[in-house]
């Protein structure tokens, strides 16, 4: 009797310490950031870009918060040519938070100071991604709404065609 109450007793202790163990990872993993610097060598479309850091590969980034037209789309090259003039050529910061299923680093990217993916929105580049919003801070789901409100009024960028399709739409109808 007395050596079950020990195995019962040994078994939700290892139990109990395997569950804390998960937990802390999981946290970790999820408020776990990297900050990479080196110099925007390649802008693919409007929230994809390429950095190089100094003596390392390049890295694929996908900016965070934000949704821009497909180069497919009506204003995709627009903004694609809108982010270049921004940073490309110049050295960035990005503060990344995940991997996206691309194998992308998810990011925030920073040129002097500014919130390039905040800017794009603003200059009515790109859609806040609304989808994606618990990834952001509470400041920063503010930040991005007012954005675009404030772009959408004042009719800049993609605001000012009379017709205009949210990404998310326009890649699930072409699938």
């Amino acid at each position: 009797m007395h050596s079950v109450n020990y195995l019962k007793t040994t078994i939700a202790a290892v139990l109990a310490g395997c569950v804390v163990s998960l937990v802390a990872s999981c946290s970790s993993t999820q408020q776990s950031t990297e900050t990479l610097s080196g110099v925007v060598t390649r802008v693919h479309d409007g929230d994809s870009i390429h950095i190089t850091p100094p003596g390392r590969k390049r890295v694929i980034v996908r900016l965070a918060g934000i949704d821009a037209p497909e180069l497919k789309q009506a204003f995709g090259v627009a903004s694609r040519d809108a982010l270049r003039a921004m940073i490309l050529q110049r050295s960035a910061q990005a503060h990344c938070h995940k991997t996206d299923r691309y194998r992308r680093q998810v990011c925030v990217v920073m040129f002097e100071g500014r919130d390039i993916n905040l800017q794009m929105v603003s200059g009515g580049h790109a859609w806040h991604y609304k989808h994606y919003e618990d990834e952001q801070s509470r400041q920063q789901r503010r930040d991005y709404a007012r954005a675009e409100r404030e772009a959408r009024n004042q009719r800049r960028g993609l605001w000012g065609l009379d017709r205009h399709m949210a990404p998310w739409d326009f890649r699930r109808a072409a699938q």
